[in-house]
């Protein structure tokens, strides 16, 4: 499968390093070089330093042949805009976004091929649901 990772802070490093040892051929998008030092040493994967919100970064990062896009940034209205090119601009056909507010999930609610993923809530969430399981204690 080929992904464009954009944002290599430590969730889309520690994905991209993840994706690309198991056999998927990856391509991270980061502003900031220095964070490139934050992928694995045996990421295999390529690097991109720009900005995601300009298309030709994206382009640069073949984002047209993208099976799937991650966008990772810690910016919520950044991952906005770069899922949203994504989707009008180049038809990548699966979209995963990273959201830091949960209210910003909302945004998303009647996109088709977006998978939103809260840190917050997910964190939330699956504390509930080990209370629920494990009780008062």
């Amino acid at each position: 499968m080929f992904i464009v990772i954009v944002g290599c802070g430590r969730t889309g490093s520690l994905l991209a390093g993840k994706l690309s040892r198991s056999g998927n051929e990856v391509v991270v998008i980061e502003q900031n070089p220095d964070s490139f030092a934050l992928l694995p040493v045996d990421f295999s994967g390529f690097e991109i330093e720009g900005d995601a919100a300009e298309s030709d970064v994206l382009i640069e990062g073949k984002i047209e042949s993208a099976d799937l896009l991650i966008v990772s940034t810690g910016n919520d209205q950044i991952n906005y805009l770069v899922s949203q090119m994504a989707r009008v601009n180049f038809d990548v056909p699966r979209i995963m976004v990273r959201t830091i507010d949960p209210a910003v999930e909302k945004m998303y609610e009647k996109e088709e091929r977006f998978e939103i993923f809260s840190q917050i809530s997910l964190l939330a969430e699956n504390m509930i649901n080990k209370i629920e399981r494990e009780g008062m204690r």
